[in-house]
């Protein structure tokens, strides 16, 4: 632990596409502790990265759309401070192809079919050979909602979701999941892991293009989202400053995971407070 005073910054993004509730939460406590909060934009060419003692990846939201530029930066920024999650974790994270390899170890995800760039589907024979109804259709690499879409194909949708399909593929990786009922009842949990222990949990609808999300606290975490949580970052093993591990039930009650989120996930400081000295404490550890 030090007791010096550090420029810890804050990366954000030059143009966030929705607001950030996490970054004045944290930046107060930051200061609070007698350190110095710089928020940084992770695409401004002007930032001297290496006047900061450590960089923490936060609200990078706009990756999605230049992951080259991102994963660049990464690299560069990683010879220059400290970053946190550390460079390995960030790139590792960026594509969401990241759940096969925990699948591959044991961890139920929710069911998802990967295609390439410039890969050929019917989606139809997709979700036919598996008896999904309802689907979910996203790119590998998205941050928020960009570029997720939802289709009722039993519902007549098939044209529209093969439309879609083909428009988003032509141009980047794509998953294809089957649709959670779950999503339109409980929802999703997101459990928020702060310096390697669950602080907190949320609930929260998942959104789709051009929706807001709905948050809550959640009370309590019971045994199985922490048995759940638990072994995903045991399987990921990844020491992280932070993680988000979301959630959600399938069918029969049991919990699949959705996404980890070890890259810039919202942290709902707001809804939970008390994690923001956790984060910080955590901060100086490393350092």
């Amino acid at each position: 632990m030090t007791s010096e005073r550090l420029r810890i910054g804050y990366v954000s993004c030059l143009e966030l596409p929705e607001p950030d509730i996490d970054e004045k939460p944290l930046v107060e406590v930051i200061e609070a502790a007698g350190h110095e909060a710089v928020v940084v934009a992770w695409d401004d060419p002007d930032v001297d990265w290496g006047a900061l003692d450590v960089a923490v990846v936060r609200a990078t939201w706009n990756y999605a759309h230049a992951v080259d530029a991102f994963s660049e930066w990464i690299d560069r920024v990683d010879g220059q401070t400290r970053l946190l999650n550390d460079a390995a974790t960030l790139k590792w994270n960026l594509d969401k192809r990241y759940l096969l390899e925990l699948e591959q170890k044991g961890v139920d995800i929710v069911p998802t079919g990967f295609f390439e760039r410039e890969e050929r589907a019917s989606i139809g024979d997709v979700a036919g050979s598996r008896g999904w109804g309802k689907i979910v259709i996203k790119p590998v690499v998205s941050a928020g909602s960009f570029g997720t879409r939802v289709f009722d194909l039993e519902g007549g949708e098939l044209d529209q979701a093969q439309r879609f399909f083909d428009e988003m593929v032509a141009r980047r990786g794509m998953m294809v999941q089957v649709f959670m009922d779950s999503v339109d009842t409980v929802g999703e949990t997101a459990i928020v892991v702060i310096d390697g222990a669950i602080s907190h949990a949320i609930e929260k609808r998942p959104r789709f293009d051009d929706q807001d999300e709905e948050v809550y606290l959640r009370e309590t975490i019971d045994d199985s989202m922490r048995s759940v949580a638990e072994r995903v970052l045991e399987a990921a093993g990844r020491e992280t400053l932070y993680a988000r591990v979301d959630v959600m039930p399938r069918a029969d009650g049991e919990l699949v995971l959705s996404e980890l989120e070890l890259l810039e996930p919202s942290l709902f400081f707001p809804q939970f407070p008390e994690a923001r000295g956790a984060l910080v404490q955590g901060i100086l550890k490393r350092l």
